[in-house]
This record gives structure tokens, sequence and C-alpha cells, in this order.
């Protein structure tokens, strides 16, 4: 039996349960990806992950060629792709990985669901999380404590690959230029060079990195945007792109800290692996609200807050992206943004908190550009997290951040600040912790008043909270979408007071 393993947000031979499946069952198995330009082309899709999708599929391609096997890289729409394959190839099953995207991609699946129908082609979704499909939240409840993904063990590489027989059916990987020569967004992009590279090698150096050393400095480092680059695990684009499992990432976990309790010298280890070991159970509960609610890209999960009124403005939006805002840790976080695509949790719940309850922008209106920054995007976390951070979910603790506290506090030496806003390299740590009420020579006036915004913003959450409506709405919420204890190998304890704060 032929089959073709179509690659997705699964950039990786380890622990990939289509390879697996794909080589044990098919007598020719083909490894494909496809460009697509309804995807590409989308405004939620930058450079930053075309560049992480072209580097994970640059590492599996030349993984299978160690391995004397190949892919095949195609550009256009999926469906007449798949066509072109099946004339040639003709094979009877399709497997990949179930995936949790946006609005697109949700269509486009229900597009090759139909064809593979119409065409007797069995396709086999393999969940790679513990995001299940279908069902109500108890339901999913009762299945996850009966078998969690997370907890198995990883799937080793297959020994054996049953390449086609048809060799001219592999193709190169595309280049650089190759690539962005065929999106025209894309065409006056440059190589995204401060990044981290994103393919399933370098995921697996950065977890031993991690889990044998920087990860001491963990529980007491990522809310620093300095101290996150070192000391956060920095696995979040590779999670995102999948050049690493999950369910990989808790096993290294689990058994490095069996090492620790083993070896007598827990002193802020324990402390630390804990920490990251419950943002990791986090992860699927917020991927989770958007395969259980797909109009979370357009719609407000907590119905009440779905017409709040805000500002909108295109100017304010501008100078929020630009880092033009006149608030040194804002500009500071998003010109560190476009440029390496990473930003520690704090700083990216405060910009956020900044541009909703400062400049009165919708969580809606930042989502596609702030999307296009964040090299680890993952529609569900960003979407779900965007809407905690902007107060419309209904039930959790409403928290509005100030810039200049968070400068004082994560920033005290002004380091990150002067570093990525150098026109305040000749001020004091206290000019500028001041200067959101007086002027800087050579930089932006603060653009609004943010106590005086933050408060109007404020008040129309928390009227609609209040409201006999909000209430009610916000009970329903809670009870179709709210958290519930994920049941934890040994007993675990996890501190569920600590949410998943978009990564680690």
């Amino acid at each position: 039996m032929k089959g073709v393993w179509w690659i997705k947000r699964d950039f990786r031979l380890s622990d990939n349960e289509c390879l697996s499946m794909g080589s044990e069952q098919c007598s020719e198995l083909l490894p494909f990806f496809c460009w697509e330009p309804e995807i590409v082309n989308h405004s939620d899709y930058s450079v930053f992950h075309l560049q992480a999708q072209w580097q994970g599929l640059s590492g599996v391609c030349q993984s299978l060629r160690k391995r004397n096997s190949g892919l095949c890289e195609e550009y256009g729409e999926i469906i007449e792709v798949l066509d072109g394959i099946f004339q040639k190839f003709n094979f009877k099953v399709l497997y990949s990985h179930q995936e949790t995207g946006n609005l697109v991609s949700f269509a486009r699946d229900r597009k090759v669901a139909k064809w593979c129908t119409q065409k007797g082609i069995k396709w086999i979704e393999l969940n790679a999380s513990s995001v299940l499909r279908g069902g109500n939240a108890d339901l999913r409840r009762v299945k996850l404590r009966q078998k969690d993904y997370r907890l198995q063990d990883p799937l080793p590489i297959p020994l054996d690959f049953s390449k086609p027989k048809q060799n001219n059916i592999f193709n190169r990987v595309s280049t650089w230029k190759e690539l962005v020569s065929r999106f025209s967004k894309f065409t006056r992009c440059g190589f995204p060079s401060a990044t981290q590279k994103v393919n399933e090698s370098n995921a697996w150096k950065t977890v031993e990195s991690f889990l044998e050393d920087r990860a001491l400095g963990y529980s007491g480092g990522i809310s620093s945007p300095n101290l996150a680059f070192t000391h956060g695990s920095r696995l979040s684009p590779h999670l995102a792109w999948g050049t690493i499992s999950l369910r990989s990432v808790f096993d290294a976990l689990d058994k490095r800290i069996s090492e620790i309790k083993k070896s007598g010298t827990q002193s802020g280890w324990l402390r630390s692996l804990r920490a990251f070991q419950s943002r990791l159970y986090w992860r699927d509960h917020f991927i989770q609200r958007l395969e259980a609610f797909p109009e979370l890209e357009v719609r407000t999960l907590n119905p009440a807050f779905d017409k709040i009124e805000y500002e909108e403005s295109d100017e304010l939006l501008e100078a929020w992206v630009k880092g033009e805002t006149g608030f040194p840790m804002v500009d500071a976080c998003m010109r560190c943004l476009a440029e390496t695509g990473f930003l520690n949790f704090r700083m990216r719940a405060m910009v956020v908190s900044f541009a909703c309850f400062g400049l009165h922008l919708s969580w809606r209106k930042i989502h596609q550009p702030l999307a296009n920054l964040f090299l680890d995007y993952e529609p569900g976390i960003h979407l779900s997290q965007l809407q905690m951070q902007a107060g419309v979910i209904g039930f959790n603790t409403l928290r509005v951040y100030s810039p200049t506290k968070q400068f004082m506090d994560q920033d005290p030496n002004g380091y990150f600040v002067k570093n990525w806003v150098p026109e305040l390299v000749g001020q004091t740590v206290t000019e500028i912790a001041k200067s959101e009420n007086s002027k800087i020579k050579g930089y932006t006036s603060p653009i609004v008043s943010l106590s005086d915004r933050s408060k109007q913003m404020k008040d129309r959450i928390y009227s609609i909270r209040k409201s006999t409506g909000g209430k009610k709405a916000t009970q329903q919420t809670l009870k179709d979408h709210g958290s519930k204890k994920t049941p934890s190998r040994k007993k675990r304890r996890k501190d569920e007071g600590q949410l998943l704060l978009f990564r680690s």
C-alpha cells in the first residue's frame, strides 16, 4: 500500500507518529510538504514563519537523505497539489498530525477531508498533544484522565524507511531566494538573521542546554527581558513548528528531574524544573480553547465582551508596532520582537495590556501585527492570551501593567531599554523612569496619557463584568472553557495559579 506523510507542523523524524505508522503500514511512504499561497499570504503569516518552516523542512530533508530517502516539496493550493500527486503516486492513505490553527487552515482541512472521501483515500489525523477534538469539556477531561499523550514514551525514529520506488518523485528543498521569490509579500524581505534557528537538530541542542545548564535560573529569570534570553527554555519555536514533540520534552524533563533527585544536589534545580513543567502542562489547555471554539480568531470567548468600545486608531497601532510610543519599556520590547521574534511572557503581557488599555486598541486589532512578530506563533495560545490580557475573558484577574514599574522591576540597570532604544543611551535610569511625565530630547514624547486612558478602559470592562448579563455569560464561559486540574505522572505538584503565560 502507498501512503503520503503530509508534513505540517511536525518538522521532525523523532517521535513522529505519522512517519512511524506510515513506515509500518505502507510499502511506500512519500514525505510531502506544500507551500500553500492561501496560508502564506494570510495576514497572520510573516517572514519569521516562512523562515522557520523553511529551516524545519530543510532539516527533515537532510535527515531523510542520510537514510537514503527524500521528500516532495510542492507549491500551490493543496487540493490541486494532492490531485497531481495522486495521479503520479496513486496513494491510498494520507497521514498528518491534527492541527489547531487559524480559520484558513481549518477551512483547508475540511476541503482535504472532502477530497479524500471523494478519492476513496483514508486520512489518518494523529494527535501530537493532549488537545482533543470533539465532545464537551467534561468528556474531554475524562478522556485525558484515561490516556494523556504527554505521559507516553516517545517513539524512536523508524529503522526502515519505506520510500517510494519512483525516485523522480523526490525533489530538493527550495533555496531561500527561490522561496521568497514565489510570494510577492516577501520579495523585499531580508533573511531574519537574529532569530533562533528552527530545525530538529537545534531543538535537541536547546533541550540539552536548558536541562543541563540554563534551567537553573529559570524560576527567577524568566520575568526579566534580559535573563529570559538565557534562562528561558527557548523551546517555544520548536514546539510551535514541531521540530521536537511535546512528549519528547516531557520525557527529557522527567529524566532530568530523576537525575537531580538522585544526585542530592537539588538546590534551586527542582524549583525551576517544576515551574517549567507547570507551564508545559498549561500549554495544551489554551490550545484546547481554540480547538473547541474555532471562532476565537474573530469573536471573544465570552460573548458579553464582544462589542466593547475601542478607538482602533491606525496611527496609534503603527506607533506601537514600530516601538515609537514614548514609553521606553514598551518601545524596547516591540523593537526587540521585530528583530529577534522573541520576548519573555511578562513583557508580552505588558505590551498587550498597553495596547488594549492605554491605546484603546482591541485584541482583534493587534492580533495579526503581533502574530507576525512572534517566531513561536501558535494560534491557540496567542489568541487565548490576547483575550486574557485584554480583560475580555471575564473570569481571570484583570491585569493592567505599568511600563514604568516593569522597567524599574525587570530592567533596573537599563540594559534592555538602552540596547533596543539607543536614543536613551545617554540617560540615567531615573530619567528614563520619569520619561512618561517629562520630555527627553531626541526621543518620542508619550503618545497618550496612560493612567487616564487605562482607567477609562478598566471602567468599561468592569461595568460589563458587574452586569447581570455579563455575570451570566461569564459563568457559561467558565463552564465551557475553564480550567480543571490536569492528571500528572506520580501525582506531581502543579501550580495551577500560574497560567501558561504565552511562552516560557
